[in-house]
């Protein structure tokens, strides 16, 4: 099953090759922090499903800072 948030392919590439050129975002960071582009393999990532620490807003009964 496809996401429809995510581009295919060549949209992808065309995406990456204007953020590039702009210097604009895409909403994802490398391990260091850094913008990076799109990536080839989004469409085989799958959401995270472990536990959220303690202390996580979505927690019950966690309290928020």
């Amino acid at each position: 099953m496809s996401d429809p948030a995510i581009p295919p392919p060549a949209e992808r590439a065309a995406l990456n090759a204007a953020l590039l050129a702009t210097g604009a975002e895409t909403g994802l960071w490398d391990d260091t922090g850094r913008p990076a582009p799109w990536p080839d393999d989004i469409e085989e990532w799958t959401p995270a499903t472990e536990n959220p620490p303690p202390g996580h807003p979505s927690v019950s009964g966690a309290v928020a800072c």
